[in-house]
């Protein structure tokens, strides 16, 4: 499907700037760009249309300038400017709370990402579970248990057939269960704890980073306000 946007005029050197945008993708991907081009404006093939926008949406190294020339290019139009967001979920769109609810602060059901591994634990142990396994010899059903959302979430499928399977026939304790998600969840938060541990004792590189983000934003915004009027018709001679 074609993310719908304003198109403007050839900007001048349009071509030009587009065909240095493409050399930027390196030479597996601007391959890779120019054969769906062809096959898009050649033979209207949409399935290379898509790939190609998927391609672009992948690379991580074009500035939005050039991205928007690409995505002009390769329709055979100018520069694509405004163009329509779309959703980007993930496998998991939701993340669960400690009670299996969004996880939320009005919830008071949340993992801080820079909370201590101590307190992590302690909030995973204590979790509620599925209400049925009273003992840790009752059999119980991993679709009632909170616990279960946090292994779709982190677990591969190895753990999550040893955590259905321990827990349909009382094969393991809840606690025994609960370990996988604790040890993915302190992996995960890990390096994200020291780099902002860094950032905590470097204030000064901190606000470098904000003043030349702002610099470079506002560069941007009038770049594209610029493009948004010529493409309207609002620009005065």
């Amino acid at each position: 499907m074609k993310s719908a946007a304003v198109s403007i005029t050839r900007e001048p050197g349009f071509e030009d700037k587009a065909r240095a945008a493409v050399k930027k993708l390196g030479s597996k991907k601007s391959r890779l760009y120019e054969e769906c081009r062809t096959a898009y404006q050649e033979q209207g093939d949409d399935a290379a249309l898509e790939s190609a926008q998927a391609l672009l949406n992948d690379a991580q190294n074009l500035s939005m300038n050039d991205r928007e020339r690409l995505f002009g290019y390769l329709e055979g139009s100018g520069k694509m400017i405004l163009v329509e967001p779309e959703a980007l979920l993930t496998v998991a769109s939701k993340m669960p709370g400690l009670d299996g609810q969004k996880m939320s602060k009005s919830y008071n059901n949340t993992i801080a990402l820079r909370e201590d591994p101590e307190v992590i634990t302690k909030k995973i142990r204590t979790m509620p579970t599925d209400p049925a396994r009273v003992r840790r010899t009752d059999p119980g059903n991993p679709a009632n248990c909170p616990v279960w959302q946090f292994h779709l979430v982190y677990s591969d499928d190895s753990v999550r057939q040893w955590a259905t399977t321990g827990c349909t026939r009382a094969g393991i304790g809840c606690l025994e269960c609960k370990q996988p998600v604790i040890d993915a969840i302190l992996a995960e938060l890990a390096p994200i704890r020291e780099r902002a541990q860094y950032y905590e004792e470097n204030p000064d590189q901190v606000r470098n980073i904000l003043a030349d983000g702002c610099e470079k934003a506002q560069e941007l915004a009038h770049d594209t306000m610029r493009d948004v009027r010529e493409a309207m018709g609002l620009t005065f001679g």
